[in-house]
């Protein structure tokens, strides 16, 4: 499978400057021509202006040059679909909905009343724009070629009927990727307020809409901590935490199954031995062979980080919010923590995902809380997108590719992202295979037991545990 790619960032916020007369003798100019005795609504056309365009890479920053091309092509994409959604005297449907791609273009249908100006439209003379602005963030790969685009939009305008004049405000965070050479739209999040036809009353109202995974499969991906320390590759080092994430596209439910880093296991090619010691025999590749023989879980994808690594991707996301679920005081791990929710710095995640010595269940509880973990950071990218912000995905991956090794691809790691806001936390099973300890060899280890391979029968059968 393919290795990561580096990518780069592209940040370039965009001025959308609307022509602002009115339609008569007395406006002033920079508008479509005015009426000339034909009756009927005025048409105005959006003047799109490039304000700033800036660009950064892990490394350094991008030339205007490299971000000049993609950033045109979606300010045009932005002028054509406003023209249409809000200016238009009648609703071209098609080239309305040529702007959206698969699954988005459907819910685009649905919610038509929201992202345009809706059934006031007939009613109309006019609907004059007076500022639009958007900021557009753009993600490449390491050679510059644009995988996605991040736009927060604000467009504001009358609606012009006789001598009522009302506001038109249609805020949105769209999320678009590069379809066939064009820039389509496959996630939004719009709330604005237009007129309504009776006294051309304001009505607030919101669209979003977030897509799912390409496939309704059940998908299972390796999440591997490393025990590695600063200045050691993260694949040199033993395994630290081993969790199967299963995810179910088609009922909307995550599973986290923890496998106890002392589980004594066979190792493909190389004895028995306890599961840890995969990581340093033969890498991320062999642990995935060994959880699979283990589990008889087919693994589709691995991700993998360590100390560092770990506290990089904490940081890059702005904390994670977890709820503590006991007092905790554990010296060994700089765990100090009190029962209750948290927000946890990058420090503080490591010390509560390492703490073991002050925990009901040592290893097992351990395991349990870098559960916990996982779903917490889950529900705090869930919280980032749901107020309406789209573009916080964007730390998300770049976190993502700085601190993980992982054989997912850029694309994919996008659309999981992408796809995450659509499962609800609170719905997500956690759970660890547990066993009974015993020594072997003079080693202490654990050796799994029924009800561990009662979880992975029920986890490897739909991805959902306790289904």
């Amino acid at each position: 499978m393919p290795g990561l790619r580096i990518i780069a960032v592209a940040v370039a916020v965009v001025g959308l400057v609307a022509a602002s007369c009115t339609g008569g003798a007395e406006g002033p100019s920079g508008a479509g021509p005015a009426p000339t005795g034909a009756e009927g609504p005025v048409t105005h056309q959006l003047s799109m202006r490039l304000v700033r365009a800036t660009g950064k890479t892990q490394d350094g920053t991008l030339r205007p040059s490299d971000i000049a091309e993609p950033a045109e092509a979606i300010r045009r994409d932005l002028e054509e679909l406003y023209e249409t959604a809000f200016l238009a005297p009648s609703l071209d449907r098609e080239a309305l909905f040529s702007h959206f791609t698969g699954d988005a273009r459907r819910e685009a249908e649905r919610d038509l009343a929201r992202l345009t100006i809706g059934s006031v439209r007939g009613e109309l003379d006019e609907v004059v724009p007076h500022r639009a602005t958007v900021s557009l963030k753009l993600l490449g790969d390491a050679r510059g070629h644009p995988l996605a685009a991040f736009a927060h939009t604000k467009f504001r305008a009358s609606a012009v009927s006789g001598n009522v004049h009302a506001p038109v405000t249609n805020d949105a965070e769209y999320v678009l990727r590069r379809s066939n050479g064009a820039w389509r739209i496959v996630s939004y999040d719009v709330r604005g307020r237009t007129p309504r036809p009776e006294q051309m009353g304001a009505q607030a109202g919101r669209a979003a809409f977030a897509p799912g995974l390409p496939s309704n499969g059940p998908l299972f991906v390796l999440v591997i901590g490393s025990d590695a320390r600063p200045g050691r590759s993260a694949v040199n080092a033993r395994a630290d935490s081993i969790h199967i994430v299963g995810v179910n596209p088609r009922l909307g439910r995550v599973s986290i199954l923890g496998i106890p880093r002392d589980s004594w296991v066979a190792i493909p090619g190389s004895g028995t031995n306890k599961i840890n010691a995969a990581l340093v025999r033969g890498g991320p590749e062999l642990l995935v062979r060994t959880v699979e023989q283990v589990s008889g879980v087919d693994i589709d994808a691995f991700v993998l980080t360590g100390f560092v690594g770990f506290e990089r991707l904490v940081d890059a996301v702005g904390g994670i919010d977890v709820r503590i679920p006991y007092p905790i005081d554990d010296s060994a791990a700089g765990a100090h923590f009190r029962a209750g929710p948290e927000h946890l710095n990058r420090d503080e995640a490591l010390a509560f995902a390492r703490a073991r010595h002050d925990v009901p269940a040592g290893d097992f509880s351990r395991s349990f809380n870098q559960g916990r973990l996982i779903i917490a950071a889950l529900a705090t990218l869930r919280r980032q997108v749901a107020i309406g912000r789209p573009a916080a995905l964007l730390p998300w991956v770049l976190a993502g590719s700085r601190s993980l090794q992982t054989d997912l691809s850029l694309g994919q790691i996008f659309e999981l992202l992408l796809a995450a806001p659509a499962f609800e936390p609170s719905r997500a099973r956690n759970e660890v295979a547990s066993g009974s300890g015993t020594t072997i060899g003079g080693l202490s280890v654990v050796v799994l037991g029924e009800r561990a391979r009662a979880l992975f029968r029920d986890l490897r059968r739909d991805a959902v545990l306790g289904n």
